[in-house]
């Protein structure tokens, strides 16, 4: 079962999918349900051993390097090994209290594990670019797997043509099962009409079977040809629940897990889809304040919010200006790592460099401390810069 050619897409788009998930150990991979895993990384029969983020770093590893399964597990075992994470083992199951005899570390594992993992990765990389492309391309049509054993329910979905934002590609997008091969290709509207699509015709019709999760004692219908844990499409996932799922853990997180969300958030078709007002009266977090900054300023939270409510004007302001929601990730992304922080009252100036532009950006504080929200950013000359950053430090304003 080899690893899927994971860079087909931009890196950065597939990188960035797997870097945002937080650790989950579980002890057999019924324990959590199909949606969380377009959150968290998990490996069944890793409760007890601390090798989780050992597995997640290695394998984040192969997908930025490029690295075959080989190469993954030769980095990733002797540590394994050390860690007593191999072999046979009898372990107590906390669910039931039963002890019994289960497979931790084999090639055949981590072979299943890496697949999954680059799998999904691509799978949510593909899904962010044919977001981002939907208005030119706005089918997909599922075409015939590469594997030379196809499975024949599978083969009965070939041709199926859908808008992207059809229902169905929420439980047929690929892979639909372990070594699923199966893949999507973005079409025109006019090379649809051409493959027999018909506006107002269904795409294909999904026959459902019931599946009884015994770890659970839940019973859920199962498209035909899926298997248990597939029919989830994990970039939909996480673009449709980043403002529901991740702002509601994201003050949670460990600090470093936290960055790595927020960037995922910011990168993320969401953004740019709050930005065109397709989620009134929604929120996002956008950036985490350097730690020097909310200790200076007595607040208990971290993360910056942006409304949907100041999206609109603050981008359309800009837009007068050739400010695109590009230039916005950068002016946002100078908070991470800024040349200088400028209190002022409730509110903070940061300025930085992005993509080799000089930018401020504001932030103010709310409920005494307990948010941060986004008003402003603009994009500053380095003199221009400069000259605010001597001003603040001579009246003392500059957070050090």
């Amino acid at each position: 079962m080899d690893a899927p050619d994971v860079f087909k897409t931009a890196p950065r788009e597939v990188t960035r999918y797997f870097e945002a998930k937080e650790t989950k150990p579980s002890f057999d991979w019924r324990d959590i349900a199909p949606e969380e895993h377009a959150f968290a990384f998990t490996v069944a029969k890793s409760t007890g051993y601390d090798i989780l983020d050992d597995m997640k770093a290695a394998i984040g590893t192969a997908i930025e390097k490029r690295q075959p399964f080989e190469e993954f597990q030769r980095n990733i075992i002797w540590t394994l090994h050390e860690k007593g994470w191999w072999g046979k083992s009898l372990e107590i199951d906390p669910e039931t209290g039963e002890e019994k005899l289960v497979q931790l570390g084999s090639t055949r594992r981590l072979r299943t594990i890496f697949w999954a993992n680059t799998a999904t990765a691509h799978a949510a990389g593909e899904w962010e670019r044919t977001e981002r492309n939907k208005a030119f391309l706005p089918f997909l049509v599922y075409v015939l797997s590469t594997a030379e054993r196809k499975r024949p329910e599978h083969e009965r979905w070939v041709g199926i043509v859908a808008p992207v934002d059809d229902p169905i590609w929420k439980r047929l997008y690929p892979p639909n099962g372990w070594g699923c091969q199966c893949r999507i290709r973005q079409i025109t509207r006019r090379e649809a009409l051409s493959l027999g699509w018909r506006d107002g015709e269904p795409a294909f019709v999904i026959k459902e079977r019931p599946w009884r999760n015994k770890r659970t004692g839940e019973t859920i219908m199962l498209p035909e040809g899926v298997d248990p844990g597939w029919d989830t499409n994990p970039g939909q996932l996480r673009s449709q629940n980043t403002s529901s799922f991740l702002h509601d853990k994201i003050e949670a997180m460990a600090p470093a897990r936290q960055r790595i969300a927020i960037d995922d958030i910011v990168q993320s078709p969401v953004l740019k889809a709050m930005a065109e007002g397709h989620m009134p009266k929604a929120y996002l977090p956008v950036a985490q304040l350097p730690a020097r900054l909310v200790e200076d300023a007595g607040a208990s939270a971290a993360v910056v919010r942006l409304s949907s409510d100041s999206v609109g004007h603050i981008l359309i302001e800009h837009a007068e200006r050739g400010l695109a929601i590009d230039d916005f990730r950068s002016a946002i992304s100078v908070m991470t790592a800024p040349a200088a922080i400028i209190r002022a009252g409730s509110a903070a100036a940061f300025l930085g460099v992005a993509a080799g532009q000089w930018w401020r950006a504001v932030v103010k504080s709310a409920d005494g401390g307990r948010e941060w929200w986004l008003q402003s950013f603009h994009r500053k000359s380095a003199a221009e810069a400069l000259k605010v950053i001597e001003r603040a430090k001579r009246s003392g304003k500059i957070v050090e």
